[in-house]
């Protein structure tokens, strides 16, 4: 049992880190990615990293990338006299120098990718704005999969369209292609878009991972993804302290509603259903896909 997809430097987690993972592995828990999403949680993730694998050996590996939405919370810290691209360069640049200096640890590029959902929200955006936020993110995720390509490294991949709109997922899919050059490889983190596009990931080589969401009553159309999944591109992850299963949700004992990797098995059960197969085979080939590409 993996979990491909989670944030341990964010609270409830990071402070409660040695039962996380020790609740995880009496689950039979084997792996854990903790994603660093900004230039300030990389640190964090690298010490909770060495912190539990003292306990547990080689349990939690550590992804480090710049989270798409991150260029959008900067803008609102510009000065009057830089504009967003030259701020955001120099993030990049950051970013690759901390990677530079401890890509020994590092086990995979990600959480990156493209996000168009998040600053579509915000109307004080001009449409202007809103393309130069898209443009950056573009340029943010060339450099981290040049990177991944160069280290021989997976990524994991966020993307999410605007509502009514695939045009994120489409564009994420164009730059893999265009960038990875048929060298990358890696995850689709909780993957939402159509069947279509789907077909395009599983052809550039890359996994799905699912999460709480098929535990949803709301989560029918993800779970036609799974469908189409084939068992050997399958990933489960979590996102916590994000998206906690449907038996956490509705637990009214639990005050502080939080997925955590436990939850894996939950999510694991509902694929057993969805399609047909026993724990232990599933078990089996989905430990096998994380450990042939993070370990």
């Amino acid at each position: 049992m993996h979990d491909s997809h989670i944030h341990l430097a964010m609270e409830p987690l990071k402070s409660n880190i040695l039962e996380v993972v020790q609740n995880f592995i009496q689950e039979g828990g084997k792996h854990i990615l903790t994603q660093g999403t900004d230039i300030v949680d990389f640190e964090d993730n690298f010490e909770l990293s060495k912190f539990a694998n003292n306990i547990y050996s080689n349990t939690v590996q550590v992804a480090i990338g710049i989270h798409p939405s991150y260029f959008e919370e900067i803008t609102l810290a510009i000065d009057e006299k830089e504009n967003i691209f030259e701020k955001s360069q120099r993030q990049i640049e950051k970013y690759v120098e901390i990677f530079e200096k401890r890509k020994k640890d590092v086990s995979a590029i990600g959480e990156c990718g493209l996000d168009y959902f998040q600053f579509s929200l915000n109307n004080s955006y001009s449409k202007d704005e809103k393309e130069q936020l898209k443009e950056i993110q573009k340029i943010m995720f060339r450099k981290e999969i040049g990177l991944a390509v160069e280290n021989s490294l997976p990524i994991s991949v966020h993307s999410r369209n605007m509502i009514g709109s695939d045009e994120c997922i489409s564009d994420t899919i164009r730059i893999i292609a265009e960038e990875g050059k048929g060298l990358l490889e890696g995850s689709f983190h909780s993957f939402t878009g159509n069947i279509e596009q789907l077909n395009q990931i599983l052809e550039l080589g890359f996994h799905i991972g699912f999460n709480g969401i098929i535990t949803y009553k709301s989560g029918e159309s993800v779970r036609e993804i799974l469908k189409k999944t084939p068992f050997e591109r399958i990933l489960f992850e979590t996102d916590g302290p994000f998206l906690p299963p449907q038996s956490v949700r509705k637990n009214n004992k639990v005050k502080e509603k939080f997925a955590q990797p436990k939850d894996i098995r939950e999510i694991m059960q509902v694929v057993c259903d969805v399609k047909s197969v026993e724990m232990q085979k599933l078990e089996d080939i989905t430990d096998e896909s994380y450990e042939n590409l993070f370990i």
